[in-house]
């Protein structure tokens, strides 16, 4: 017994499947008979595995899993890979579409522009073809004016035409 495999309660505990701080609880009970002081530190022997949790140290136990369980699991997360999957060709078909409609949006938004600016041109040449009819207007009643001044009266105006005299 003298070659037999001494513990730290950590390695103890993982080895027999269970807490620290069960092993301390039963330090005092069932494993005292295990129990040794090195470098003064709490060490347990190996055999204590076997004849009380019933795990060998040479094979560790592995946590224990039922293989039902192990096996939804397996399927759990090829379903949710799938999910996942799904949903990300899913959002990388809405970006798409967004970009797509922001690129028809911006299509829009500059014709709209371009319209406006042909608007306002449209209008100002308005403007300035309807200043350009006053001007003639008012030139052609202006030189109308000067030429009536200075025109020579018919005869039947000089005989008809009322004088601007006012009479006292």
């Amino acid at each position: 017994m003298n070659n037999e495999k001494l513990l730290t309660i950590q390695e103890f505990a993982e080895l027999a499947g269970v807490s620290k701080q069960t092993v301390y609880k039963q330090l005092n009970n069932r494993l005292n008979p295990y129990c040794q002081l090195v470098d003064n530190r709490k060490m347990l022997k190996s055999s204590a595995l076997l004849e009380i949790y019933g795990v060998s140290v040479e094979q560790p136990s592995q946590p224990k899993v039922d293989s039902f369980v192990n096996q939804n699991s397996t399927e759990e997360i090829k379903f949710l890979r799938a999910q996942v999957e799904r949903l990300q060709a899913e959002l990388e078909k809405e970006r798409e579409h967004n970009r797509e409609t922001d690129r028809q949006l911006l299509d829009t938004l500059n014709k709209l522009a371009e319209s406006q600016a042909a608007l306002s041109a449209g209008q100002a040449a308005d403007k300035q073809k309807a200043l350009a009819e006053k001007i003639i207007e008012g030139k052609q009643r202006f030189s109308d004016e000067m030429l009536g001044a200075d025109a020579p009266q018919g005869f039947f105006r000089k005989i008809f035409a009322r004088k601007n005299s006012c009479k006292k």
